[in-house]
This record gives structure tokens, sequence and C-alpha cells, in this order.
């Protein structure tokens, strides 16, 4: 049986669609939804408040509520890299302890969590919830994964940076048992120097109000474009390449995608998943058909077959130093049109450039200062 996590929108009907599909495909199950509160939200998570559902309490209830009738149940994600340290005051304690006691009356007792602290303090509560460990604790070893089960998490979502490492799959799974995940639709880009500090970002947006720059999300699309091969790197699971996970004795899948389910299609991808075939662009399956931007690269899914075997058979066939290997750069030509894809990212390049929130405040800055304003480190020193 394969156990799939799939991303809540909070919408009655799409658990309807979902009880649909496990009858459709009786080895797949949908195991939990997951989310979180976005008003009145101080504890944050791994996605910015403004790219998520508008949930509050209320919501939240009846659509868990509703969730446990039809056999799905929910995973709360309390996974927020950074809580300007209130966890370590008397205030910021009660308050999170709060708040477990709040979602726990509510009928959750699954939570997602990324801060040791967190794990800590959850096991520590008069109440048995079980520990997820998200994918942003960097779990990419067996010990990692060890260390983390004796802290107090349940379950791991397995860093996506490893999902083609087989060998370390395996290792991690002998290791920490069941309850090891991996994400399937990755898109994060492969060794990303921006994504621990990104991630910090994204805990403090917790909503509208507080969003900053786009900073993280140009480098990463930025990363994407720099050159044609680089999104044969993301780490993606095809639908068609899942039987090799299984066969390592993985058998929890998770979809990310929160930031999709507004105006993507998660039903869609989530059946493409349990009937392990995808007709269609790849790259439309990563982000749940969802219209990210403008600047559409068509990545035939199927002429993808066998692009993973070599990962599969030797563990050493990726040593992490893609100027030596060349590999993806000559499978990729199978894949895409080269030229019309080139002409895409040289709109992309352009566009990214021009409307780049924090070079423009820097110039900006720079600017002000070359016509005469005083430096505030100036106007002390006179």
């Amino acid at each position: 049986m394969k156990h799939y996590n799939v991303p809540a929108d909070f919408k009655i009907e799409t658990l309807d669609w979902y009880c649909g599909l496990m009858d459709k495909y009786p080895e797949c199950r949908i195991t939990e939804t997951y989310g979180q509160i976005t008003v009145g939200n101080r504890l944050g998570s791994g996605r910015a408040g403004d790219l998520i559902p508008a949930v509050d309490l209320n919501n939240l209830s009846t659509y868990v509520n509703c969730s446990k009738k039809k056999g799905i149940d929910f995973n709360y994600t309390l996974n927020a890299t950074c809580l300007s340290n209130i966890e370590f005051t008397k205030n910021g304690l009660k308050e999170i302890m709060e708040f477990l006691d709040t979602i726990y009356e509510i009928g959750i007792d699954k939570i997602t969590i990324a801060m040791p602290s967190l794990i800590e303090l959850t096991k520590l509560s008069k109440y048995k919830f079980e520990i997820k460990a998200s994918t942003l604790c960097q779990i990419d070893n067996a010990n990692k994964a060890i260390n983390i089960k004796q802290l107090g998490a349940d379950r791991i979502v397995i860093d996506e940076s490893i999902n083609r490492d087989f060998s370390t799959l395996k290792s991690i799974i002998s290791s920490f048992g069941k309850g090891a995940e991996v994400i399937v639709n990755v898109i994060c880009n492969k060794d990303c120097i921006y994504r621990m500090f990104h991630q910090n970002q994204v805990s403090h947006d917790i909503s509208t109000e507080n969003r900053s720059t786009t900073y993280y999300s140009h480098r990463c699309i930025m990363q994407r474009i720099e050159k044609v091969s680089n999104l044969m790197r993301m780490n993606w699971i095809r639908p068609e390449d899942i039987k090799y996970y299984t066969a390592l004795g993985i058998s929890n899948f998770k979809i990310q995608g929160r930031q999709a389910v507004q105006n993507g299609n998660i039903v869609m991808t989530v059946e493409s998943y349990f009937k392990e075939s995808f007709d269609g662009n790849l790259m439309e399956l990563l982000d749940c058909f969802s219209p990210t931007n403008s600047f559409k690269v068509y990545i035939d899914n199927k002429s993808l077959n066998g692009f993973i075997e070599p990962f599969v058979v030797d563990g050493e066939f990726c040593k992490s130093n893609c100027e030596r290997c060349g590999y993806c750069d000559e499978f990729i030509d199978k894949c895409i049109d080269r030229d019309k894809t080139n002409e895409v990212f040289d709109l992309a390049r352009e566009f990214y450039s021009q409307y780049d929130e924090y070079i423009n405040m820097i110039k900006d800055n720079n600017k002000k200062s070359d016509n005469g304003n005083k430096k505030p480190y100036e106007n002390k020193l006179r």
C-alpha cells in the first residue's frame, strides 16, 4: 500500500474527490492532508502566509471534522524554522502551549515540526501528538534520522536533496524504520545556497502584512533559468518512477504544494501519482498545474523514461559535481526544444533582472547617498 500526504485546500468537495480516487486506485491511500491557519497565526510555517488559503480556527475545525469522517487524517504544519526566539520566553512558551491545546481540542493529533526546540516542547506537552520532522530539518543521512527520532519524531520527511541518492535513502530507511517519507514533486534547485535562509525568511512572512521582498523567490527562479539542464537536477520523482522507491521500502510519499492549491489542480496531481503515469508537461505537474509565472517551459514527461535508472543501478553515479558530469545536459535534449526554451529563459532573465526589488532598493539607496545625504554613521561621527 502506498500512502500519500497532500496539501489541504480546505474544500469539502476536494475530500470527496479524494475518496473517489482511493476507490479507483485501491493500492493507494491519502493518509492525511496538511496545512495551517493563516488568520490570527503568529507561529508561521514553511510557507508565506499570502501564498496559501485564508483559514481561521473555525474553518480549520470544520475541515478537520469532515475529513476525519471520510477517513482522511489532518497534519498541522508548525514547521517554521524561526520564531524569533519566543519559544525561549515564558510568554512565548505559554502562547505555544495554548495553541497546542486549541488544535488538539479541534481534533488534530499530528503535527509537522522543523525546530528541535518545538519537537521537545510538543513531546513534553500533556497531549500525545504524533510528530513528523519536516523536510526543513535537512535529514539527509542515517545519523540525522536516528538523532531526530531520539529527540521525539515519530515520522520524518527526508531532505529532497537526496531523492536520487538511493544508497543513502536505503540507509535511512533501514535505520529509521517505518514512517520515512519522500517529497515527489520537488521544485527546489539542487544544492541551493539560498534554501536555509529562504526558509527563515518565509517563517516570518506569516501574513500579507509581514510580507518581505522577493529576494529569495527570484533568486530561486534565476538559478533555475541559468542553465536548461538545471531543470533536470531538481530531484523530482516522476509518477512512473515511484516503483524504484517502493522497492527500497518507502511507502510514504508527500506532494508539496500548499502555495498551489488555490489556483492549481491538486486532484489531477494526486491522480497522476496514483496511476503512476502522466502524459504532458512535467513542469506543470511539479507545480500542481498552478500558473506560477508567464515563462513556461515544456518538458515532455514520457521522454524522461530511463533518466533515473543510472542513479538506481549505481549508488555512486551522481557526485554532485555537475560541471564535470554532463549527464543531465545530454539527456535533456531528448525532452525539450532547446531553442524555444532558451528564448523563454532570455525573456525571464530580462524580466527578473529588471524587477529585482532587492537590487532596486540598493540602487535607490546608493542614489540617495550620492546626492549628498549623510549616512547615519557619518552623522554620529560629526
